[in-house]
């Protein structure tokens, strides 16, 4: 938890009046269900909710005072008013960040954010405490309530920074003052927000100006945007890393997989040479164990910090998560979201499966005009990879797409339960199957089904 604050100290912060009685903030919260006695409640306002109508509940929670945007004299409760209460937190969270002696890596990328993020912090947790963001806590909102978490026990913090649209990432990152800062890559997710892939690759970037001249960048060199990253970093340093063996200043020089994971070899450009456990499927895991020892490195961690912390990271839950059913049946839960590249990249884990493969769908959100070829692209590349069965949950555009795109052999459903059931009746041997969309496709339904249906003495492996 933060250290205690003067209020007259935090109403400077926000440039508001200070109130003319002093009192020790203990927490900044923005959900009335989660103060406590001693809180400063910082009211925002959004499409569906708007925190002023709150204060009362606040005040009763035992909130030493609010933030407004407007005041409300009905309520006996010290209010602090400023022109906007989501810049306000954002201000707020800085000074926190600012009072901290800890060293904060800042990750963004359109995937693999919260796996790097995961890594970063296993690692980092072998060299001292360490705060990491919890669930998807990386917006505008979440990314402050993370630094407001930062305490003086603190030696290192990895904060987490997603974005839908232009600007978003430079108003986190400007709070979050980070001393490293990591793009995994730039591919379509939330392109409709964005309206081009060259804006998304704009956005990532704003994470490089958050970082001072005396701090460090993490690049993928593999990635198409990593020239115009590097060009955005000016005299920052970049420390380049590549999964495909460029020339970077951490490559992998090689790997072999084994159940569930890679063994990676790597060159590095100071003449050292190591080899990572990576526990996770997917060779996308290689990338991103590399950007995580860049980083740790560049913030000062040991090598055998490295090494144990990575192979300690299992897969988080419905991220490719592999559940066994049965003796035939094995799920990859790949559930928790979706986007052009990490659908790929999960069907490319599917392929190296054996026995009958099999691809449970549901559409790609936030993908705007360009939907429907995107979609299309990913049923193509499930063909193209061998993968025998295709089955696509849901209507509409994208749905369509993914089955036009592997061709007539892939079929479409209505409901989980349908697809499920189809799926399940004519099972001859094993079968490994791929579970995947965006939030809006609920597929964690169709896990849950296919556990119910299939057995539920599942395990994790």
């Amino acid at each position: 938890m933060m250290r205690a604050f003067g209020l007259q100290e935090l109403a400077r912060v926000v440039g508001a009046e200070a109130p003319t009685s002093d009192v020790m903030v203990q927490r900044i919260v923005t959900d009335t269900r989660n103060l406590q006695q001693g809180d400063l409640f910082v009211a925002l306002r959004g499409d569906r909710f708007d925190g002023h109508g709150f204060l009362g509940a606040a005040s009763k929670a035992g909130a030493v005072a609010a933030i407004v945007d407007k005041a409300d004299p009905g309520v006996a409760l010290p209010q602090l008013v400023v022109d906007d209460t989501v810049q306000a937190l954002a201000d707020l969270a800085r000074f926190n960040r600012e009072q901290s002696a800890a060293a904060v890596v800042a990750i963004t990328g359109s995937s693999g954010k919260t796996t790097l993020k995961e890594m970063l912090s296993a690692i980092l947790a072998n060299e001292g405490e360490t705060l990491a963001t919890s669930g998807n806590l990386n917006n505008h909102i979440g990314a402050p309530l993370t630094l407001f978490r930062l305490a003086p026990e603190h030696r290192f913090a990895v904060i987490e920074l997603g974005a839908s649209g232009l600007g978003e990432i430079a108003h986190t990152v400007a709070a979050a003052r980070p001393d490293v800062a990591v793009i995994t890559n730039a591919g379509e997710a939330h392109l409709e927000g964005f309206g081009s892939y060259q804006n998304i690759v704009q956005a990532k970037g704003e994470i490089i100006d958050g970082v001072p001249e005396a701090g460090s960048v993490v690049l993928n060199f593999d990635d198409p945007a990593f020239t115009v990253w590097k060009q955005r970093a000016t005299n920052r340093k970049v420390i380049s890393v590549s999964a495909k063996g460029g020339q970077a200043d951490y490559r992998c020089a090689g790997f072999e997989a084994f159940d569930g994971g890679y063994r990676v070899k790597v060159a590095i450009s100071d003449g050292r040479e190591c080899e990572l456990m990576v526990n996770l499927p997917g060779e996308h895991n290689i990338a991103n164990a590399l950007l995580a020892m860049a980083a740790a490195e560049a913030l000062g961690a040991r090598e055998a910090a490295v090494r144990n912390g990575l192979a300690s990271v299992k897969p988080a839950a419905g991220r490719l998560e592999r559940k066994v059913l049965s003796n035939q049946v094995t799920v990859i839960d790949d559930s928790y979201n979706a986007n052009p590249s990490s659908m790929k990249a999960a069907l490319d884990v599917l392929a190296s499966a054996s026995g009958t493969r099999a691809g449970l769908l549901g559409a790609m959100a936030e993908l705007g005009a360009d939907s429907a070829k995107l979609h299309q692209e990913v049923g193509a590349h499930a063909q193209a990879l061998g993968i025998e069965k295709l089955l696509v949950v849901g209507n509409g555009e994208g749905c369509e797409a993914l089955v036009s795109g592997y061709g007539n052999m892939a079929r479409r459903f209505d409901t989980h339960e349908q697809a499920v059931d189809w799926l399940l009746k004519d099972i001859t041997g094993p079968v490994t199957i791929l579970v995947k969309g965006s939030r809006s496709s609920a597929m964690d339904q169709a896990v849950r089904l296919l556990q119910e249906k299939v057995g539920n003495s599942c395990c994790s492996g």
